[in-house]
């Protein structure tokens, strides 16, 4: 008996077992997300939200610690409290923040994708400039529907999210079969 008292069968068999559970679970999670597609965005919003009051937490802490104490990371400290109330407001207030954040998010891809176009542009000697193009272009695109309609913009999201769950999931269960197969041959 290797491994800890389990055979090599043993945790082989475990493995393929968690993958197809695991694949399971994921393709059930994508699917809700897809049929609850406000309820998913409010929670995503919501955890934003608890994500930039730790963070801010996170940097007031790091000014009190700094060298000079907060005087000397008074920049840091203001940052980490307006950070405290903008994640305090996108939690009390999630439909406003997520207009706000995914505007933010929009205006980010589009000048992104701006700057990703001037460069393959401009570079006459890059690889695959042809390939970046393509990729800023969409970029810009994503980023315009986003400005113009951020609840556009968050049903992209919760979309993405829940394609990624299934498709995750599939693969997991073909690789758990595929790993189930390869033991039963063995």
């Amino acid at each position: 008996m290797a491994n800890g008292g389990f055979s090599q069968g043993q945790a082989l068999e475990i493995k393929w077992g968690a993958l197809v559970l695991l694949g399971f679970l994921a393709i059930v999670l994508g699917l809700v997300i897809a049929m609850f597609p406000q309820i998913t965005a409010a929670v995503l919003i919501e955890l934003i939200g608890m994500f930039i009051i730790i963070l801010s937490f996170s940097v007031i802490m790091m000014a009190v610690v700094a060298p000079g104490g907060v005087k000397g990371s008074i920049l840091l400290a203001i940052l980490g409290v307006i950070g405290f109330f903008f994640g305090l407001a996108t939690m009390l207030s999630p439909t406003v923040m997520g207009r706000v954040i995914f505007t933010l998010v929009g205006i980010s891809l589009f000048i992104a994708g701006l700057m990703g176009l001037v460069l393959a542009v401009s570079e006459k000697h890059m690889t695959h400039r042809g390939l970046f193009a393509v990729q800023a272009i969409l970029a810009l695109i994503l980023g315009l529907i986003i400005i113009i309609g951020p609840i556009i913009g968050v049903a992209i999201a919760v979309i993405l999210i829940g394609t990624f769950f299934v498709i995750w999931g599939i693969i997991s269960v073909i690789t758990g079969a595929i790993i189930r197969a390869a033991y039963k041959a063995v």
